[in-house]
This record gives C-alpha cells, sequence and structure tokens, in this order.
C-alpha cells in the first residue's frame, strides 16, 4: 500500500479508455453476436478480459501512485459482477468458477482481517485503557483512534500489525459515525461545511444510493440470488461510509490550541500542525496543488479555497487505510472566517 483512493488519484482517461477498449467489444461479441454464435469457450474468454484483465488494467495503470492492495480485490468483484451481468446463460457453464474464486478472495481478505483481531484481542482492555486517556487530548476520534493504536498494538511478532489496525480504523469509523455518534457533542472549533451547501448533496447521495441499492439488487437477482444480496451488502455498507463521512464532516471542526492546529476532514484524512511549523494564513485565489490538503465543501459546484495556511516544513497526515500523505499546505474555507482569523493570529503568536 502506498496511497489512498482519493479523486485526485484517480487516472479517469486511462480508466475510461480501459473500459472502452474491454468492455465495449465484448459488449457487442456477447449481446449482438458481432462474432457468430458464442458459447461456453467464448465466454470463458470475456470472463478473464472482465474479471481478470480489466481489473489488473484498473490497478496498475489506472492511478496515478499505486493503490491500496484493498482496492484489488473489490476491482475483481466489479469485473466478475459485469462479466455476470453481460455474458448470456447459455454461454456461462464457466463462469461459475470465477464467482467462486471472487467469494473466496473476498472471504480471505476478510478472515485476514479477523485474524489479526483474534491475534490482538488479548489487548483490547490495553486499547480501550489507552482510547478513553488519548480522547481527554484529542478533538477528533480518528486522531485518538490512531494514538491509542499505536501505544497499544506494537506487536514485533505480526509484520506491519499497526498499518493493518489503521486500515481497520476505516471500518471502525464508518460504524461509529453512522452507527453510534448521533448524540456526541461537536467539540468546540471551527466547521467548515456547512456554507457549501454540502448537506444538499449529501442527501442526495443517499436518496441515490437508496434507490441504486434496490435497483441493482433487482437486476442482479435475474442472474443470481447470492450475487445478489453480496452486491446489496456492500452497496449497503457503502451507504453507511456515505453516511458515517457526513456525520464526521459535522462533528469534526478545526481546533485551534496552544499546541497547533487540529482538523479532521470527514473519515477521509486527518493530522495535526504545530505552530513552529506554521509560516502563515493568507488569503488564496491559486487552485490547490497536489501537496496539500483541502478543509473546504461545497454543492454541485467547485470553488477555489478563498484561504491557505503555508507551512515552513511538510508535515504528514492520515489518510484512509493507514496511508500518509506529506503536506506543505492547508486549503480551507470556514463557516465563521472572521472568527477563525482572530483565533489563528491570537493563537499562532
Amino acid at each position: 500500500m502506498t496511497t489512498s483512493l482519493s479523486l485526485s488519484n484517480i487516472h479517469l482517461k486511462r480508466i475510461f479508455f480501459f473500459m472502452m477498449l474491454i468492455l465495449i467489444p465484448n459488449l457487442l461479441v456477447m449481446r449482438l453476436e458481432l462474432a457468430g454464435p458464442i458459447d461456453d469457450r467464448i465466454g470463458t474468454a470475456t470472463a478473464i478480459d472482465l474479471g481478470i484483465i480489466l481489473p489488473l488494467l484498473l490497478y496498475f495503470f489506472g492511478f496515478k501512485t499505486r493503490a491500496s492492495w484493498i482496492v484489488l480485490p473489490v476491482l475483481l468483484f466489479i469485473g466478475v459482477l459485469l462479466a455476470n451481468l453481460i455474458i448470456p446463460s447459455h454461454a456461462d457453464g464457466y463462469l461459475s468458477y470465477f464467482n467462486h474464486s471472487v467469494i473466496v478472495l473476498e472471504a480471505a481478505v476478510i478472515s485476514f482481517e479477523l485474524l489479526v483481531l483474534l491475534i490482538a484481542v488479548r489487548k483490547v482492555p490495553l486499547f480501550i485503557r489507552n482510547y478513553k486517556a488519548q480522547k481527554k487530548e484529542r478533538y477528533h476520534f480518528l486522531a485518538s483512534f490512531s494514538a491509542a493504536v499505536d501505544h497499544s498494538f506494537s506487536l514485533k511478532r505480526v509484520i506491519h500489525v499497526q498499518k493493518i489496525f489503521h486500515v481497520l480504523a476505516v471500518d471502525l469509523s464508518a460504524f461509529y459515525y453512522s452507527l453510534f455518534s448521533w448524540r456526541k457533542q461537536r467539540p468546540d472549533g471551527y466547521t467548515f461545511h456547512q456554507d457549501g451547501a454540502y448537506t444538499g448533496v449529501f442527501f442526495m447521495l443517499v436518496h441515490a444510493m437508496l434507490i441504486e441499492i434496490i435497483a441493482v439488487h433487482l437486476m442482479v437477482a435475474q442472474f443470481s440470488h447470492t450475487a445478489a444480496w453480496i452486491v446489496t451488502a456492500l452497496d449497503v455498507y457503502a451507504l453507511l461510509f456515505i453516511i458515517a463521512d457526513y456525520q464526521a464532516i459535522r462533528l469534526s471542526p478545526i481546533v485551534l490550541d496552544r499546541h497547533g492546529i487540529h482538523f479532521q476532514k470527514g473519515i477521509r484524512a486527518y493530522g495535526s500542525v504545530p505552530w513552529e511549523k506554521v509560516e502563515g494564513l493568507y488569503n488564496n485565489d491559486q487552485p490547490v496543488k497536489a501537496d496539500s490538503i483541502e478543509l473546504a465543501f461545497y454543492g454541485l459546484e467547485k470553488e477555489t479555497p478563498p484561504y491557505v495556511i503555508r507551512l515552513k516544513d511538510p508535515v504528514t497526515i492520515r489518510r484512509p487505510f493507514g496511508m500518509k500523505k506529506n503536506v506543505t499546505s492547508i486549503y480551507l474555507k470556514v463557516d465563521d472566517a472572521a472568527a477563525f482569523q482572530e483565533a489563528f493570529h491570537k493563537k499562532g503568536r
């Protein structure tokens, strides 16, 4: 794993090219039979194209930097799902092998996560104590969770075990924010989502996901009831992520204290910047640079963040699936800009 899965890291043109290169010819062969009558052997070739070749191309060439290995099983699952939708029933004699292989792969990934959890069960009481202690010192859930992981799970016998738990942090934060955070009080700070019509985008996404869950389930059920329920479970999981991200955005303002700047952008990124590494707060009219983080949310139209905090030295922030990123500036759009600027210049002296 070398980077997180974010829109800025995706090569949209490459993905579109590979999708058209492989999907359209197979669709024409399978549905319009442009190459003549099809049988199980041609269906197998399409299954290989969609279930193996396309996911590998997207994984290795569809991202500007290498994505997390967890992305690959997801792409394989999507590829096999496309194969099930495209290959007609009279040519799917060998398709079940691909379906079973993907199910086994997904089960292996889940089993691996469960194994890591079982290894660390004996340290759960220590983790809980550390989390409670860190929660008193930190303002955001992910920062507290991450610090508790580093203090609790330093298992020398298990390679990269802390990275694994940082990966699990995304899953746990999704459940925490979507199911257990509705009565949580927001810490004192400066929100950066209320002025950008992002709430409307959130409800639009939830509405679209609910429709998609029903529609996709009914569509896939025509081919396989098992696959339909698997897809539905993944869609519900994705919906939890959307809800969790919005809850985290709502409950995670930017906090300025005597030590520095503390922030959490939904469940997408979080970090802290000590005052000694801050150069200053400036007005901004430039596009967001790659080596930065943007603490701003908008409606359907993208805007330029009005402020930027430039740093003297790069600071490491954490992103999904345990990934890290070095940033040299923080672009932001806060809801109460005047109060934020006053507090920034007062505490940052």
